[in-house]
């Protein structure tokens, strides 16, 4: 038996992925919404907390049936208590969540799940106004009133190796290896 049996299929998380494809077209390349799958969890009382939107991956033999690759599970409760704001941001992080080749049956990358790159993705951040903790801040940003450019234009650069020559610090002075 079923853990939680309360539960309906849902397409507004679906309709506002769509939103996004068309708004930010080579962002979210090979993206394919109709390999996941929406569903409401209708959850009372201590079980309505927690995140709003939650993405689980389908494994080996369920994603054969059930054509899905990922189940995006919100939270009755919680959900309905968002502005459009939160819920397009929620919506924005799952497909964070999703990395490049996920959809692709031949890409080692299929069916995985990233993990945030600090407390959340990068492309999230940029998309939010560069405000880290935007469920509780009204300062976030509405992504769905940002065009790509701004987005991409957003995002942080960040030097995973720094170069081996000299470099020059915020004081001033330079590094040698």
């Amino acid at each position: 038996m079923a853990k939680f049996v309360d539960f309906c299929s849902d397409r507004e998380a679906q309709d506002i992925i769509e939103a996004y494809l068309e708004r930010f077209p080579t962002m979210f390349e090979g993206f394919d919404p109709t390999k996941i799958g929406f569903v409401t969890t209708k959850k009372k009382g201590k079980a309505a907390s927690g995140p709003a939107l939650k993405l689980h991956k389908v494994g080996y033999p369920q994603n054969v049936w059930l054509s899905k690759v990922y189940i995006a599970e919100s939270t009755d409760g919680v959900w309905k208590k968002l502005d459009q704001k939160r819920k397009n941001l929620s919506v924005f992080r799952i497909m964070c969540a999703i990395p490049q080749g996920g959809f692709d049956e031949q890409s080692k990358a299929y069916g995985k799940i990233k993990k945030p790159d600090i407390q959340m993705f990068t492309m999230e951040f940029a998309a939010s106004g560069g405000v880290p903790n935007w469920e509780e801040n009204p300062a976030a940003k509405d992504p769905m009133d940002q065009t790509m450019a701004q987005v991409v234009d957003a995002i942080p650069v960040v030097e995973a190796i720094p170069p081996s020559e000299g470099v020059a610090s915020k004081s001033g002075s330079t590094a040698k290896k």
